[in-house]
């Protein structure tokens, strides 16, 4: 196979004699291309930039906004967990707290099982029933709660404030 390059009426046979006559010849570099952010381009970019920063923004002050109830739910629940007597008052807090977030008509009529059946449907992995004698007990009857006892109310309670959903 023979190879034609025409370099100053030159015939070559091979690529090395090619390449050879390549070494010496001088590149031809184009004119560099000046940067600048004068073009409509990047001030497109900037505002959707912006507009994405400004959304964001939104979305989070919304949600910090609309979780504002939840915070305050946890802070009470706390503030009660080291008052011994007061313990039952985080169903009041529960209760409330369920009311803000699915309304006065779905919450406020239950009570008993419904209502600790109604936590544990709302909220992930949530578990009152399994306490359910004793919870009622303590409620109703005015009887004090075991050790492990407080501590899963707690645990719950705090579980289902951050988990539960707002809507059914």
């Amino acid at each position: 196979m023979k190879y034609f390059f025409q370099s100053d009426s030159l015939a070559a046979n091979d690529s090395t004699a090619v390449a050879q006559l390549l070494q010496g010849a001088k590149l031809y570099e184009p004119e560099s291309v000046k940067f600048s952010f004068e073009t409509v381009g990047w001030t497109i970019v900037g505002v959707v930039l912006l507009l994405g920063v400004l959304v964001l923004i939104f979305l989070g002050v919304r949600n910090h906004i609309r979780n504002k109830y939840r915070r305050e739910a946890l802070e009470n629940i706390r503030m009660l967990s080291g008052e011994e007597q007061r313990l039952m008052e985080v169903f009041v807090v529960l209760k409330n707290t369920a009311m803000k977030a699915f309304g006065r008509n779905k919450v406020g009529g239950l009570y008993g099982h419904d209502w600790l059946a109604f936590l544990e449907k709302t909220g992930k992995q949530v578990n009152f029933l399994d306490r359910e004698e004793e919870f009622m007990a303590a409620l109703y009857k005015n009887d004090r709660l075991s050790n492990e006892g407080k501590n899963k109310l707690l645990v719950n309670a705090e579980k289902w404030v951050r988990t539960h959903a707002r809507e059914l």
